[in-house]
């Protein structure tokens, strides 16, 4: 509202407005007219207008559409938390109801992270069913198979290879940049910007290829430790899978 309607008594503000309400009202409608519509045609659409954009018309629909997002927001929440939930099936059976549980937790807050949910809106039942004699023989085969297709001894000697091989490569890039460096100041038949051109080029190209031998050697090494954490963790759940096994087997005699 301008500041000319501010400053005026109530009475004269609302006749105002009333003014320049059905001054806005006969535009409309002699607009619509314009575009092809009859003079009761025109009143019957700037009519459904008014109806369609009544302030509570128009609440209205935004509570819909937020209501809408938020339900979509808690669907697609708990389409990941069950595929998660899912994935985390050999890691959640040999847990304790409340390790599980907590577990669960963990996996819904990562899920809604970032969300807006609707009001009230609580992580859904997940239950983690016992496996069958079938599944845990099919797990103890599958985790054999993955134990046998990491060598522990290989993957830390990967790792130190790598670790040196940035040490060593890295001191001896630095020391034949130096002695490049050394040979070019001497260079006479060079110019003094010519020489600082090819120090700068020479340093340029031998920072890259550290960097190169750095990104290699790091990707090498983070990939070795990868399979050495799958590796623990599979000689670990293999020994919780035997115990099992062991238990249901016993316990069908």
């Amino acid at each position: 509202m301008n500041e000319e309607l501010t400053t005026q008594p109530a009475d004269q503000l609302i006749s105002k407005l009333i003014d320049r309400t059905n001054a806005l009202e006969a535009i409309c409608i002699d607009l619509l007219t314009k575009t092809g519509y009859s003079a009761a045609q025109s009143r019957i659409v700037f009519d459904n207008y008014q109806i369609k954009y009544t302030q509570e018309a128009v609440d209205k629909r935004e509570a819909e559409t937020k209501a809408k997002e938020l339900k979509n927001n808690y669907s697609t929440a708990v389409a990941e938390f069950k595929e998660v939930a899912k994935s985390n099936y050999w890691t959640q059976v040999f847990m304790s109801k409340k390790e599980v549980s907590s577990h669960l937790d963990v996996i819904w807050s990562q899920a809604i992270e970032g969300l807006e949910l609707p009001e009230g809106a609580k992580r859904p039942l997940y239950e983690v069913p016992e496996p069958s004699i079938d599944m845990l023989i099919e797990r103890r085969k599958e985790l054999i198979r993955s134990i046998e297709s990491n060598n522990k001894t290989l993957l830390d000697e990967t790792i130190k290879h790598c670790e040196q091989s940035i040490i060593d490569v890295t001191k001896s890039l630095e020391k034949y940049r130096d002695s490049e460096i050394a040979k070019l100041r001497k260079d006479v038949d060079k110019s003094p910007s010519e020489r600082s051109k090819s120090i700068k080029e020479l340093e340029d190209d031998v920072a890259q290829r550290i960097r190169k031998n750095l990104v290699e050697q790091r990707r090498r090494i983070t990939s070795s430790k990868v399979s050495l954490a799958r590796l623990e963790s599979d000689q670990d759940q293999l020994k919780d899978v035997n115990k099992m096994l062991g238990n249901v087997l016993s316990a069908t005699k």
